[in-house]
């Protein structure tokens, strides 16, 4: 155990092929800031 503060960052990266779906069980989306919808490749 440290005194100092910490913060941690989780950065996922995934395939463009395995983009989001419309749900098939739950009546709306997830919000954007769980689940985006910008499928751009990152360069």
């Amino acid at each position: 155990i440290t005194p100092y503060a910490r913060s941690n960052v989780f950065i996922v990266f995934n395939s463009v092929d395995n983009t989001a779906q419309e749900p098939f069980a739950a009546p709306v989306r997830r919000p954007e800031f769980i689940g985006a919808r910008d499928f751009t490749p990152v360069r």
